[in-house]
C-alpha cells in the first residue's frame, strides 16, 4: 500500500454544484495540479472508482448517469504521479446531496410577520410530518444554507435572527434531510418574506452592528 507523500493536493468539484435531484446526471471532477497516472475517487473513505489518465489531461471526471440513493455521500479524490510511486493526500471533501421529490416539502412560519423594524428579533419555525431530520434555512440569493439545526421533538426546528437589519430582508425557505439519510434532501418548501424597515439612529449613536443568525 502506497503512503501519501508531499505532492500537491488535488481539488474536487461537483457539476452541477447544487440542486441535483434523484435520477439527475452529475459529474465529480478531480482537478490535478500535476500530471497523474491514476486518479482514485473515494466515497465515505472507501475506494469507489479508479481511472487511468492520459498524460496531457489536468482533470479526471467521474460521472453518474441517473443518480441513485447510494450515490449520495461525501467524496474525496487522490492521484498517483506519472513515472513514480508518489501518491497525493486526498482532496478536501465534496458532498453530493440528492433531492428526493417524494419527501413532502417542509412548512415554515415567521414571527413577527413580514414588516419589522431594525433591531427586532425574528423567529423562523420549520416543520415537517413525522420525520426526524436536520433542517436547513435558505435565503433566496444565497447559494448555501444560512444555517442548519437538528429538529426538536422529531419534526420541528426554530431559527432566530437577532437584531435584524435591512440586509436580512428577503425570502426564506426550509429544506430537511432525514436522519437516516444524511445526504438525501427534501425539495425547498413554502416561503416567507421578511422586510426590515430602517430606523433612524439616535443622535450621536454608534453604528449598529449587523444581526447574526443563531440557533
Amino acid at each position: 500500500l502506497l503512503s501519501p507523500v508531499l505532492v500537491p493536493r488535488p481539488s474536487l468539484s461537483l457539476h452541477p454544484s447544487q440542486g441535483v435531484s434523484l435520477g439527475d446526471n452529475v459529474t465529480l471532477r478531480c482537478h490535478l495540479p500535476q500530471l497523474a497516472a491514476w486518479v482514485r475517487l473515494y466515497r465515505e473513505g472507501h475506494l469507489s472508482y479508479t481511472k487511468r489518465k492520459k498524460k496531457e489531461q489536468d482533470a479526471a471526471e467521474f460521472s453518474f448517469v441517473g443518480t441513485l440513493r447510494e450515490h449520495a455521500g461525501r467524496y474525496r479524490c487522490q492521484y498517483s504521479v506519472s513515472e513514480s510511486a508518489e501518491v497525493s493526500v486526498k482532496s478536501d471533501p465534496v458532498e453530493l446531496v440528492l433531492t428526493d421529490l417524494r419527501y413532502p416539502p417542509s412548512r415554515i412560519s415567521l414571527h413577527p410577520e413580514q414588516h419589522v423594524g431594525t433591531g427586532t428579533n425574528v423567529t423562523i419555525r420549520c416543520w415537517n410530518k413525522d420525520y426526524g431530520a436536520t433542517f436547513f434555512l435558505h435565503k433566496d440569493g444565497s447559494s448555501d444554507p444560512i444555517q442548519r439545526q437538528d429538529s426538536s421533538g422529531g419534526d420541528t426546528a426554530t431559527f432566530t435572527l437577532f437584531g435584524v437589519t435591512p440586509a436580512d430582508s428577503g425570502t426564506y425557505r426550509c429544506s430537511y434531510r432525514p436522519w437516516r439519510y444524511a445526504f438525501m434532501s427534501s425539495p425547498p418548501g413554502d416561503s416567507v418574506m421578511l422586510e426590515v424597515t430602517p430606523t433612524a439612529a439616535p443622535p450621536g449613536a454608534a453604528d449598529s452592528s449587523h444581526g447574526n443568525l443563531v440557533v
